[in-house]
């Protein structure tokens, strides 16, 4: 029986290696152009063959100029994506910056830093249809609170939900996203460490493509936010958020055990010790950031303590 040349069993592989090769390429030349795409002019190195594309990008800087703007930079970010899959990519960077703001509207201002960012960017049919990012060590500030804020880990999911709508009754536009906010760590300036969770909608008209759009009629519908300490739930707000007159006006209820607390948070006040009541109150507010009008305690409910558990913590 006449044998096969070595050489011979090896031109499949060969031929196969190179087709991979250019269909590789073709990939790595997708990622090259959607990064120069929002990142012009940065030098990028990628590699990764054959299982992955990774890009490393030393320094990278993004800017959008409009009446919402936005920069983000980093000492250096790491782009990874699965050859075949264009629409789901993972981005590391270290020692990330976030500025945003929108032009005329007070207290939309956010300047934010972390040691260290993950997020993952799913693309849809018209943009990005899903924004994930979770931060280590964040520090920001913005213009809805007076003090700073910490976290050990923060994280903020974006994404598009257009099949849910409100009754054609509703004076509310149709949700058209979700906004999730998980914190762990979390400090108001000088308080005690929370956990912190949020829920809330963006409605508006039309699908999310300008400010100036969401603002004609447009809402942010925050089903619930809490905060909470290692022996439960401190504070639980659900809001309306609407922009008038060039500030975003906020109207809603506030559910907490620890009343006196919540409201030397929002004068800006030393909190005093305060035992935690046995039965939550709902108090209303509304006010722009930095005029927040809450309403009083009955004096029937500060009676009730329950005297077993540890003090309120120290919300700001």
């Amino acid at each position: 029986m006449k044998r096969i040349p070595l050489w011979l069993t090896l031109v499949p592989l060969v031929a196969g290696g190179a087709i991979y090769w250019h269909y590789w390429s073709g990939w790595r030349d997708d990622l090259r152009a959607d990064l120069a795409a929002v990142a012009p002019g940065e030098a990028v190195a990628i590699g990764g063959f054959p299982y992955r594309l990774e890009a490393d990008v030393a320094a990278p800087r993004y800017h959008l100029d409009g009446p919402a703007r936005l920069a983000l930079d980093a000492v250096r970010a790491r782009v990874n994506r699965n050859p075949w899959r264009r629409d789901l990519t993972v981005v590391r960077t270290d020692r990330p910056g976030v500025v945003a703001a929108i032009a005329g509207l007070g207290g939309a201002a956010v300047n934010a830093t972390a040691a260290t960012s993950v997020s993952s960017v799913h693309l849809g049919s018209a943009g990005i249809a899903r924004l994930s990012t979770v931060f280590t060590a964040f520090r920001g500030t913005t213009g809805l609170f007076a003090a700073p804020v910490a976290a050990t880990t923060f994280e903020v999911h974006l994404r598009e939900t257009r099949a849910r709508s409100n009754e054609a009754w509703s004076a509310t536009p149709p949700q058209q996203a979700q906004v999730v906010v998980t914190g762990k760590g979390v400090r108001f300036g000088g308080g005690a460490p929370l956990a912190l969770d949020i829920d809330a909608g963006i409605t508006a008209a039309a699908r999310l493509r300008s400010y100036t759009a969401w603002a004609d009629g447009g809402t942010v519908e925050i089903r619930s936010a809490v905060v909470a300490d290692a022996t439960g739930e401190v504070a639980r707000l659900a809001a309306s958020v609407v922009p008038v007159g060039g500030v975003l006006r906020l109207t809603g209820t506030v559910t907490t055990v620890c009343p006196a607390s919540v409201r030397a948070a929002v004068d800006g006040t030393p909190a005093a010790r305060e035992s935690r009541l046995r039965n939550p109150v709902r108090l209303s507010f509304n006010g722009t950031p930095g005029f927040f009008v809450l309403a009083p305690v009955p004096a029937a409910a500060a009676t009730a303590v329950r005297g077993q558990l540890p003090p309120c913590p120290r919300l700001s």
